[in-house]
């Protein structure tokens, strides 16, 4: 991340950040920062937990932090097994620490006395009658694809939903592809680029589906690698919609992702157009 676009942030992300003095640090406390929520971010991520956003803000001396959390379906299967954990029931949840989660130096410097780590779950704003008919849609083009990885499938669907209605970035939906995409054999990579396209065109076209508020205009989908199982490396990609990489007014989310296969590491890029802007802290 570009410490000097994080310094800038507060001049067009007044809602996500208020009252706060950690952007005037100087580049290694931000780092610090940054470094250690990456940590807490791999760490969900080995338990199919996943970080979309992350805003956070200073009260007084106590540092809260909101983290925008997505749990995948397995973790979810879990949950109900161990009922006792509570957690399906609640939109949000919080950890309150005295000793702080952060850095020494960085506690010394803002003079913290505690830090709050606040969950928010995604999952309790999924549109389920929504996700039901994008998955009858879609369902006899990706079942043949994906009828051992049911966990996945069902995330992926749920993704798209939340999407569609900008509740998450176009990060988490990026992932979900990623692993789908590891998951296939070489012959199937054609069909997964055909699936894809007609997803995409479902998601701008379908008013069923879409949203009215931060509508999908367009959605560009790139992947580099050795395709097919071929020699030497190729590019595919795939637009639908208007996605103007060219205009500084219009607002498009970005994410890329690597995935590691046995065919070779491939690169996916995503760009998500929208008709509204709504900017969050994502780290």
């Amino acid at each position: 991340m570009n410490i000097l676009k994080l310094k800038n942030l507060t001049s067009f992300n007044k809602n996500c950040i208020a009252d706060t003095n950690i952007l005037i640090y100087n580049k290694k406390q931000i780092m610090n920062f940054i470094n250690f929520y990456s940590y807490i971010k791999q760490a969900l991520k080995l338990k199919n937990v996943y970080i979309d956003n992350i805003t956070f803000y200073l009260a007084g001396k106590d540092l809260v932090i909101n983290l925008f959390i997505y749990y995948s379906s397995l973790k979810l299967s879990l949950f109900k097994k161990k009922s006792r954990h509570g957690l399906l029931s609640r939109n949000s949840f919080s950890i309150t620490s005295k000793n702080n989660f952060l850095p020494k130096n960085f506690i010394k410097v803002n003079q913290l006395k505690s830090t709050t780590l606040k969950f928010i779950n995604i999952n309790k704003s999924i549109d389920s009658k929504k996700a039901l008919e994008l998955y009858k849609t879609v369902k006899k083009s990706i079942f043949g694809l994906l009828k051992k990885k049911r966990y996945l499938l069902i995330d992926f669907i749920r993704a798209t939903i939340l999407l569609i209605e900008a509740k998450i970035s176009a990060k988490i939906f990026t992932v979900f592809i990623a692993q789908i995409f590891a998951t296939l054999s070489k012959k199937s990579h054609n069909r997964f680029f055909l699936i894809l396209k007609k997803l995409f065109q479902v998601i701008i076209s379908d008013t069923s589906i879409s949203s009215e508020i931060n509508k999908i205009n367009g959605i560009k989908f790139k992947i580099g690698g050795r395709l097919r199982g071929k020699t030497r490396a190729d590019v595919r990609a795939i637009t639908v919609g208007t996605v103007p990489l060219q205009s500084t007014s219009k607002h498009i989310e970005y994410y890329k992702q690597h995935v590691f296969t046995i065919h070779g590491t491939f690169g996916i890029k995503l760009w998500v157009s929208r008709s509204q802007q709504n900017i969050l802290l994502t780290i």
